[in-house]
């Protein structure tokens, strides 16, 4: 039986056509079954919102942790290190270090709860809302990100859907390898077994049957 809260959103993975059916329906000149049945469509499975509830509640819990901790070290941070050194675990050097400033005018800043660091927008010139997004129109905006100088109003091309999809996944493969060393395999360690192959799988799968793998004597 699944977890999964009844009022946790359902996701659909075509976005872009998601909003033009959005705006269709908003202008009458599609029915709302019909956008129904789109929704339907590209929704996402219910393994996969489930996969995805259960890694945002992961993620809002080492959240929660994270603040609780950098809160005590921020109280008393060598009884806190001596703490973690005993329990075998380190803190973030982040916490007591100032990063090298970024591209831009702005300071760095440290989250007075998190203990992370993110740069102040500051514009190099001012100029009000109308010209900024004039200026936006032709690309005269945010260099350092827009070194090509395109308008930031345009549609992505098919090209750059594809490099968008592919970073995606990649930073999702990069927050599932940390969540696994945070939580040292969700307890079970990286050591191999004597019999079958380590699981790296997420936690909580219940009755449901794993895949059958091979196994050999070491």
């Amino acid at each position: 039986m699944s977890k999964v809260p009844e009022n946790y959103e359902w996701e659909i993975h075509n976005l872009f056509t998601y909003e033009k059916r959005k705006r269709q329906l908003a202008a009458g000149e599609i029915t709302q079954v019909q956008f129904e049945e789109f929704c339907m469509q590209y929704r996402e499975t219910a393994e996969q919102r489930e996969d995805r509830w259960r890694r945002d509640h992961i993620m809002a819990e080492l959240a929660t942790e994270n603040a609780k901790n950098y809160r005590s070290f921020k109280e008393n941070g060598r009884e806190f290190a001596k703490k973690m050194a005993d329990m075998g675990r380190g803190i973030s050097k982040w916490w007591y270090t100032r990063p090298k400033k970024g591209a831009g005018k702005g300071k760095m800043v440290q989250n007075k709860i998190t203990g992370s660091w993110q740069q102040e927008y500051k514009p190099n010139t001012s100029m009000n809302m109308k010209a900024w997004l004039a200026a936006a129109d032709q690309g005269k905006v945010m260099p350092h990100m827009n070194p090509k100088g395109l308008p930031l109003n345009r549609q992505p091309t098919e090209e750059e859907k594809g490099i968008s999809t592919e970073m995606k996944k990649k930073r999702q493969s990069k927050v599932w390898d940390w969540l696994l060393n945070e939580t040292d395999n969700f307890g079970r360690g990286f050591t191999d077994p004597k019999w079958g192959k380590l699981y790296k799988g997420r936690p909580g799968a219940g009755g449901r049957q794993r895949k059958a793998g091979q196994y050999t004597v070491k």
